[in-house]
């Protein structure tokens, strides 16, 4: 999914007073509080990924990770590239913490996402969706996202297939050394159908 960077803020004034955006780095507290496993955060921050957390009264409440020119997928062997770099995002595991689900947090979340984005230059911002979570899809297509490209993903031992509507469309990986390799370029949200974007594997 690609989405636009919108130009006006998600959310009024009012709703953003006791709110604060700031990056969580490696070694803050509140890294202990996101439910991934500590060996993939540690990988997130080793491959340069941007945690950027919101608060409200110095509380986390949610948070949201960027990667800025690619982005080494921890659940299945595929590695997303960005053709434009200097515009353009990869962002994945927006997380909500449980006792602020009811409110704006999720809106909160991204509102001061689009802020930290917009300061830096970017104007795009590519996600991958699982096509099971029916909340999250919802969610993104009220934002105005477009749908990019589709894959699956089966895995036996330690041979893993990849099957997908972008180049290469088929990909045998045989050990955990060998990763797919998928870019994506902002182009396709000039035309009225997605173009699929250009890609390579990489072993």
């Amino acid at each position: 999914m690609v989405q636009p960077i919108p130009d006006k803020p998600l959310l009024p004034a009012s709703l953003t007073r006791k709110l604060a955006f700031r990056e969580i780095r490696r070694g803050d507290p509140e890294v202990a509080l996101m439910p991934a496993r500590t060996g993939i955060k540690e990988s997130r921050f080793d491959q340069g990924a941007v945690c950027l957390g919101a608060f409200r009264d110095d509380a986390l409440i949610g948070y949201i990770w960027f990667c800025f020119d690619t982005y080494e997928e921890d659940q299945v062997r595929c590695t997303y590239r960005l053709v434009n770099v200097a515009e353009s995002v990869f962002d994945f595991d927006l997380y909500v913490l449980p006792e602020h689900r009811m409110g704006i947090a999720f809106m909160a979340v991204w509102h001061g996402a689009n802020q930290y984005l917009r300061a830096r230059g970017v104007r795009y911002t590519f996600s991958r969706l699982s096509r099971f979570n029916l909340a999250s899809r919802r969610s993104h297509a009220h934002f105005g996202w477009k749908r990019v490209a589709g894959a699956v993903f089966a895995r036996a031992w330690t041979v893993e297939l990849m099957l997908a509507t972008m180049f290469p469309f088929v990909a045998l990986t045989l050990g955990p050394r060998q990763r797919v390799r998928l870019s994506f370029r902002p182009d396709v949200l000039n035309s009225t159908e997605s173009r699929k974007p250009s890609g390579e594997q990489r072993a």
